[in-house]
């Protein structure tokens, strides 16, 4: 079934960026532990430079030279731009907009359209396939309800996206208990405060769904790169995933999917991202 996903609509000008930038950092998309992956690196570097870099950068840029560089959480990616290691970092448009917003020596550089969008979903261990049907089944309810827009438009677009609230999840007596990763790699979606309490929209629909299906939901904190390693050491029931769609109508048979891992139905995507980056010097 095809989904209908919910895209920025911000308009954002265009900045091109000099002939001599290089490298543009990225989070590590690929979901597995293994950013250098050959086949994964390759889709993601064909996706920017045969789909994408062609319609932002002045015609003196090559594009030939340009390689994608994946860190493993957006620290890591902010200290590489800091460092000069890379030129510029690509962000979904809502988390280029809340780092713009709170980081006052970015500039933006540009901005990248992709034909295909990237997803949200949840992430699971095959051996819990019947919970991620269970959690399938609330997301397409909340979204055929309305449900997710509203959590979108109060905790993304609206004004809760610059200070992303701590959300309170229910306690069922006696009810089972789940464990949930979150990243803190892409504010306000996945977000963790300074008091290390994730917060956000993410969160909102988290807690939307526990109350739904009457689960109490306990969230831990890991990086990017660890989510596969959580589920399969047991730490992780379930994490907030990062999904290429690339053109498959078959959301579980995305390539960037480790060996175990089954995902639930995506229920946000978005196909616009910024080029953040530094004043020239």
């Amino acid at each position: 079934m095809k989904k209908k996903f919910l895209c920025s609509l911000v308009l954002v000008l265009l900045f091109a960026l000099s002939a001599d930038a290089e490298i543009i950092g990225t989070l590590n998309r690929s979901n597995a532990n293994i950013p250098e992956d050959a086949e994964v690196s390759h889709l993601i570097v064909n996706e920017y430079k045969n789909e994408l870099l062609a319609s932002v950068f002045d015609k003196n840029f090559n594009i030939k030279g340009t390689s994608i560089k994946s860190y493993d959480s957006l620290t890591l990616m902010q200290l590489a731009l800091n460092k000069g290691d890379i030129e510029v970092f690509s962000a979904p448009i809502f988390v280029g907009e809340y780092l713009l917003r709170n980081n006052p020596e970015y500039i933006m550089r540009g901005f990248v359209m992709g034909k295909n969008p990237i997803a949200l979903a949840f992430g699971f261990l095959e051996e819990k396939k019947e919970l991620r049907d269970k959690f399938s089944k609330m997301l397409e309810e909340m979204e055929t309800e309305g449900k997710i827009g509203l959590l979108a438009r109060d905790f993304i677009t609206g004004p809760k996206a610059a200070n992303p609230e701590a959300v309170t999840f229910e306690k069922f007596d006696g009810a089972e208990t789940i464990n949930v990763a979150v990243t803190g790699d892409m504010p306000p979606l996945d977000y963790v405060g300074a008091d290390g309490q994730p917060a956000g929209f993410n969160t909102a629909m988290l807690a939307e769904i526990g109350r739904r299906l009457h689960i109490n939901i306990n969230t831990i904190t890991v990086e990017t790169a660890s989510r596969p390693a959580a589920l399969k050491s047991g730490r992780a029931d379930a994490v907030f995933w990062i999904q290429l769609f690339s053109g498959y109508e078959d959301f579980s048979k995305q390539p960037d999917i480790p060996e175990g891992v089954i995902v639930s139905t995506p229920y946000y995507g978005w196909n616009k991202a910024v080029l953040i980056g530094l004043p020239k010097k």
